[in-house]
């Protein structure tokens, strides 16, 4: 149990040091706030989006997906296309600037994580992957699992007595 803490605290260091530097970079070099930048890097890696898919991502509401998706088009970063296969829909891409500067800031950071990364042996390197790759999975997977809407009291006394 003690190790376990250790570790969740080792990764929640790890987790703040990459939070205040996209922080930094989103105050210093981009000039928007965080929640933006965490919604062009939700873009950056997975492509256009729709506004409802980006609010899912970012658990906002929808109108303040709308908003944001305002603020990051009216700042260069991002733009509104149309859906390939709905026309009723727009999928919100990454502007060529978006793109460009997201690639640096991704960029930085693998540069700063490399320092410590690459010197390690290979086998090392593999491990540190593999527990990337699955720590990550579980801990997404548990947090989908724990989201799933829960029937309500009221619909479950409504189908027992129906």
């Amino acid at each position: 149990m003690e190790r376990d803490i250790r570790l969740a605290l080792a990764v929640r260091d790890l987790v703040l040091a990459v939070e205040r530097y996209r922080g930094h970079a989103a105050r210093g070099h981009l000039r928007i706030g965080v929640t933006e930048t965490v919604a062009l890097g939700h873009l950056y890696v997975n492509g256009p989006l729709t506004a409802s898919e980006l609010a899912a991502e970012l658990t906002i509401t929808s109108a303040s997906a709308t908003e944001l998706v305002d603020r990051i088009e009216q700042a260069g970063y991002a733009r509104r296309v149309p859906h390939p296969t709905d026309r009723r829909k727009r999928l919100i891409s990454l502007s060529d600037h978006g793109r460009d500067e997201f690639s640096r800031i991704y960029g930085e950071l693998g540069e700063m994580l490399g320092e410590v990364y690459h010197p390690m042996p290979p086998a090392d390197q593999r491990l540190i992957d593999q527990f990337i790759t699955e720590a990550s999975a579980a801990i997404n997977n548990r947090v989908r699992a724990d989201a799933k809407p829960q029937t309500s009291r009221r619909a479950l006394d409504d189908k027992t007595t129906a």
